[in-house]
């Protein structure tokens, strides 16, 4: 009998607590929760969540945020009519939400961008040592890729049988006894050794004065640079047009740079550009943009471009990865503070002080942002207050006051 009025206690117990949690869970669902109250009477809401609403001082259930007083159906003092959308801040609210205006105004805007990019050779500084004809590689005087060479340093000695019949028939022309046409023949076989065989006028020069063709010619370096590729080895035959060594003077380099569809304006012949690099970090190398290409890639959608660098110490590297800054000169644009302008559904807004206290949503399209400020191309006027801090308040206090679901009805300029 004891165990039935201990069990029946507990049941007891039980309920009374599950009673006083549920209707505490409702007085306060019902407070923070309620309908908008009718017109006059006092209330407390949060700024950025306008549902909560309470009858007392406090914070927000969802937030924390200190709920601020309001009274349901407020006019200004005049009781004149307000335009759609607009919101009235008494100087309490003012300073209670840290609310503060800007004069838009013209300023010189600078923007700067950085977009990647990579070291490349300088195409005009790259030059290619081929095979003038068929033959044997009789010497390789620059036996390894990395090698520094100077301009007409020689390179290697090939021996052509083509190359021996060329002097040969020089020889023949240099010996003939009809002086009308011997003068046409002898320019004829030096040309072809210069420009079919590559040889230089002193070593023309020297096969008419040894009268010896059968031995190898030498064929030296058309730059001064550094080869970046060697394809043959001592005693190899190559056929005509076999590619022998690769040069490259990196005294001067290429940045190669894309840009979105959005930053092509910021490329402009000319322009100055700052480059740094992964390997020197601090160190900015000085150039202007070159050649800009004519099209879009179409899969990136990107416009490429390029620079040349000075490169004497030989500190940029074909293949390094780079940062180009992009940097135009400043131009007048009108503006106000990059906080002014709130994204919060499919067009920019800002808030314009219409007068004193009343400040109306208006709809802007924006362009670049620099230096914390953003260029206006239209929906403000210069010299019209704009809220640069507290924006985002007066926007909830507009929607609480707006019918639900609403979406502002904003002022176009």
């Amino acid at each position: 009998m004891k165990r039935l009025v201990l069990l029946g206690s507990a049941v007891v117990l039980a309920a009374l607590a599950i009673a006083f949690v549920f209707l505490s869970h409702g007085h306060r669902t019902g407070e923070s929760a309620a309908a908008q109250p009718g017109e006059g009477v006092e209330y407390y809401t949060c700024p950025m969540h306008p549902s909560v609403i309470q009858y007392r001082p406090g914070r927000c259930p969802v937030c924390g945020m200190t709920l601020v007083r309001k009274i349901s159906g407020r006019h200004d003092a005049a009781g004149e009519h307000r335009a759609a959308g607009e919101v009235i801040v008494t100087d309490e609210g003012r300073v209670r939400a840290d609310i503060t205006t800007f004069a838009a105004r013209m300023i010189p805007l600078s923007d700067s961008v950085s977009v990647p990019g990579v070291v490349a050779f300088a195409e005009p500084s790259r030059s290619v040592v081929a095979a003038r004809g068929r033959g044997r590689i009789e010497r390789l005087f620059v036996n390894r890729t990395g090698a520094v060479v100077r301009k007409g340093e020689p390179l290697l000695s090939l021996y052509s049988p083509d190359l021996v019949s060329a002097g040969e028939e020089y020889l023949i022309a240099l010996s003939g006894t009809d002086e009308s046409v011997r003068g046409e023949l002898v320019a004829a076989s030096r040309k072809r050794l210069t420009e079919r065989f590559g040889l230089t006028a002193s070593q023309i020069a020297r096969l008419g004065r040894d009268r010896d063709p059968k031995g190898p010619a030498v064929y030296y370096s058309p730059i001064a640079g550094t080869v970046i590729r060697k394809s043959v080895v001592e005693g190899e035959y190559v056929d005509e047009g076999t590619m022998l060594f690769e040069l490259a003077d990196l005294s001067r380099v290429w940045v190669i740079a894309s840009v979105s569809e959005q930053e092509i304006a910021f490329v402009r012949p000319g322009e100055p550009v700052g480059v740094t690099v992964e390997a020197y970090p601090g160190l900015l190398f000085s150039g202007r943009v070159g050649f800009i290409e004519p099209s879009l890639d179409a899969d990136s959608r990107t416009l490429r471009f390029r620079t040349e660098l000075a490169n004497p110490e030989g500190n940029l590297k074909p293949n390094m990865f780079a940062r180009v800054l992009l940097k135009p000169a400043p131009r007048p644009a009108l503006v106000v503070p990059a906080s002014a302008v709130l994204f919060t559904g499919r067009r920019p807004v800002v808030w314009v002080e219409s007068e004193p206290g009343h400040f109306v949503p208006r709809t802007v399209a924006v362009g670049v942002t620099a230096g914390g400020y953003t260029e206006i191309l239209s929906g403000v006027e210069e010299g019209e207050m704009v809220a640069s801090s507290g924006g985002f308040l007066i926007d909830s206090e507009s929607q609480l006051e707006s019918p639900a679901g609403r979406e502002h009805v904003v002022h176009q300029k």
